[in-house]
């Protein structure tokens, strides 16, 4: 996992980041969520002000997709794993500082991102602010789940057996592999496809983010996707890519792509094809193969697996 600088976390650990979505318009089909139990609340008399508190999802990943600079978004993936809780509260809106988490004998808090987390295509947004929210916990990598549960001020609930298990088992790997032209015309309507596999031997949740570079924008964040695969499953998420031609004069336009691994990082130029001349031919590198002036072709950027 990458060590990186947070944005100014509030929360932190006491002992000792799909039920999302694909942005910037839809979530993929293949996302889950998990459902959970019935929550339990301390005895005692009954009051209004007391808050109930319903548990939407619950997710494990390998990070978490937040803004990391004003105009881009980046995985953070510090922890060993991330828990990811969406909580809908009934009444008074507890304090973030409220919840805690239990995991392997000890007590964990959430994080809170100085500027939010990256969801549905919109900045800032998690828990507060008037309005329910996810939970972000970072936890060790591997552990005893089985007093896991999610508890506040009034309440505690234990997680579903599906979530235990992925929180005691190491996370698996991911491969993936950015793809896309690397000339166009002006006509041409360019299209991204971000291909992920499973390439280990338990199910598993995926994070990534992408950002690009011009052509009329310095930089400019494109989407958060995340989802769930099955041992050896792949899935391809196919997204818009713009149009060099867009500028004035046509400028290239760079995607990059940032993975909770380092390695899994991939970038993917796409240039006007009248910059090219009748003997500027090159190799790609990523795939060896010849580029012809003038004519659309496929560059893959595949990462280490």
């Amino acid at each position: 996992m990458r060590r990186r600088t947070l944005l100014a976390l509030c929360g932190s650990l006491v002992a000792g980041s799909g039920c999302l979505d694909l942005t910037p318009d839809s979530a993929p089909a293949d996302e889950t969520v998990t459902p959970v139990p019935e929550r339990t609340t301390e005895s005692g008399t009954h009051d209004d002000q007391i808050p109930t508190v319903d548990l939407a999802s619950v997710v494990v990943q390998p990070g978490v997709v937040a803004p990391n600079s004003p105009d881009s978004i980046g995985v953070y993936a510090d922890a060993g794993q991330y828990l990811l809780v969406d909580v809908a509260v009934d009444g008074p809106l507890p304090d973030r500082s409220a919840f805690a988490v239990r995991f392997d004998g000890s007590t964990h808090t959430p994080m809170a991102f100085t500027s939010g987390l990256y969801r549905n295509g919109e900045w800032g947004a998690g828990y507060g602010d008037g309005s329910d929210g996810v939970l972000v916990f970072e936890l060790p990598e591997t552990g005893d789940a089985s007093d896991a549960r999610l508890t506040w001020d009034h309440g505690a609930v234990p997680f579903p057996t599906s979530v235990t298990a992925s929180l005691e088992a190491p996370l698996p790997s991911f491969s993936v592999a950015l793809d896309g032209p690397t000339s166009v015309a002006a006509d041409d309507d360019p299209t991204l496809r971000i291909r992920v596999t499973n390439e280990g031997d338990r199910t598993g949740r995926y994070a990534l983010a992408l950002n690009r570079t011009g052509p009329r924008v310095a930089y400019a964040p494109v989407a958060r996707i995340v989802g769930e695969l099955d041992p050896g499953g792949s899935t391809t998420r196919e997204l818009d890519a713009e149009n060099p031609y867009v500028a004035d004069p046509p400028r290239e336009a760079v995607y990059r792509l940032d993975a909770a691994d380092d390695d899994n990082d991939a970038s993917l130029t796409i240039s006007p094809a009248e910059a090219e001349t009748a003997t500027d031919t090159e190799s790609t590198t990523e795939t060896g193969k010849t580029r012809t002036p003038g004519r659309t072709d496929e560059g893959t950027a595949t990462l280490a697996e």
